[in-house]
């Protein structure tokens, strides 16, 4: 009989052997626990990510009281009626990142680049020389500095930029008793912006530089749109590209032979942080809602329904990938779902992959062929990763 508990310890240390069974059992799994579809298969996380006229990632649309809660919260909370780019849907959704997007380009990772291995060089600097635990001495500060060099919110105001972005995103998530924090926030992140249309110092090619560029040419993106994209772009890639450094510290450290083709040839770091992403992928289940009935390979999806694709399955799957429990950097094809598909697909990925590529080579300039001491599993339902990983050198 088919079962799913991602609350196990054993699914919390390693998921796979479970996934691999309940998608041979069956792929498209009705759970009663979670009162979801539960998706492991390649085949059909790729039509959920991708079929955007019936899934939706905006869970307005659950059924369930879910989708009311949602839309309650949303009402009573500051900001709350602007679309966060990752649970909207088009034309909203197309309309602004077709904006963002241009904070991301080849060019201006390129040009990042250099400030953003400083970022890490520095971090390892701070750290011992002969050990470091990588989720609290690189992995997460790190990945808050890169985000807020690329958001190109002046140094004196990023703190104040983060608490109040975060006080607005607890209300919108949370309960009322977080409202008046929120308010707070969102008046104090209203004034920054007035100051920074007003001729602050900002990096054009940032992600402030090109919001501001849009509204001053007259195209369509308000106020409040504009803060509530600072803060999605501020807060959505931190957790999972933490956590993906992370992972890869961890399971390089666990294939000795992969990290020493790495340290003797550089030029692979790149392939390797794809396969890294496919073999573990931080982001371990995604969520979308059914806009109306729709048939998934044999099963009815009905209106409202929640279906989990979860992407670690997916990425594992052998119909779709040969071997796919072996870390192979030479793997040909490692087009893995870990940044989804379609109209959603992360719009930090270019940011992310170079995080992954610079933190790699960082940790082995400092430490060589790492080995690893102790590590804890952190993680959560969404999110897979370390709360704690330790390397040291040979």
């Amino acid at each position: 009989m088919a079962y799913y508990n991602p609350t196990r310890p054993a699914y919390i240390q390693d998921p796979y052997p479970s996934l691999a069974q309940l998608r041979k059992q069956e792929p498209i799994h009705r759970s009663p626990d979670l009162n979801a579809w539960v998706v492991t298969s390649y085949e059909h996380c790729d039509r959920i990510l991708r079929d955007d006229d019936f899934f939706s990632s905006d869970p307005v649309h659950a059924s369930g009281g879910l989708g009311e809660s949602v839309a309650t919260r949303r009402a009573g909370a500051p900001l709350g009626s602007a679309p966060i780019l990752g649970n909207s849907d088009s034309p909203d959704h197309t309309r602004l990142r077709s904006i963002v997007n241009r904070a991301f380009t080849p060019r201006a990772m390129a040009d990042l680049r250099t400030a953003i291995a400083g970022i890490a060089a520095s971090q390892l600097a701070a750290a011992p020389a002969t050990s470091i635990e990588v989720m609290a001495g690189l992995s997460e500060q790190f990945v808050i500095g890169s985000v807020l060099r690329q958001l190109g919110v002046p140094e004196e105001d990023q703190r104040t930029f983060r608490e109040d972005s975060t006080a607005v995103m607890r209300a919108r998530a949370g309960g009322p008793e977080t409202i008046a924090a929120a308010q707070r926030g969102s008046t104090g992140l209203a004034e920054l912006l007035d100051r920074w249309r007003a001729g602050a110092a900002v990096a054009p090619d940032s992600v402030l530089g090109t919001l501001i560029a849009a509204a001053d040419a007259g195209e369509n993106v308000m106020p409040d749109e504009m803060l509530m994209l600072l803060i999605h772009v501020s807060q959505a890639g931190n957790g999972p590209t933490a956590y993906a450094i992370g992972n890869a510290a961890l399971n390089l450290a666990q294939a000795p032979e992969v990290l020493e083709q790495l340290a003797n040839d550089r030029s692979l770091v790149p392939a390797a942080v794809e396969e890294l992403l496919r073999f573990d992928s931080p982001t371990h289940v995604v969520a979308r809602f059914a806009r109306s009935d729709v048939k998934l390979g044999q099963r009815t999806i009905r209106a409202g329904d929640t279906c989990y694709a979860v992407i670690g399955a997916a990425n594992r799957d052998p119909a779709r990938f040969d071997r796919p429990d072996s870390l192979d950097i030479a793997r040909e094809d490692s087009r893995h779902l870990s940044f989804g598909l379609g109209i959603h697909f992360c719009l930090g990925a270019p940011l992310a992959r170079m995080e992954m590529e610079i933190a790699i080579n960082a940790l082995l300039d400092r430490y060589g062929v790492f080995r690893l001491q102790s590590f804890q599993r952190g993680g959560t339902f969404l999110l897979r990763g370390p709360a704690q990983v330790t390397i040291a050198k040979p």
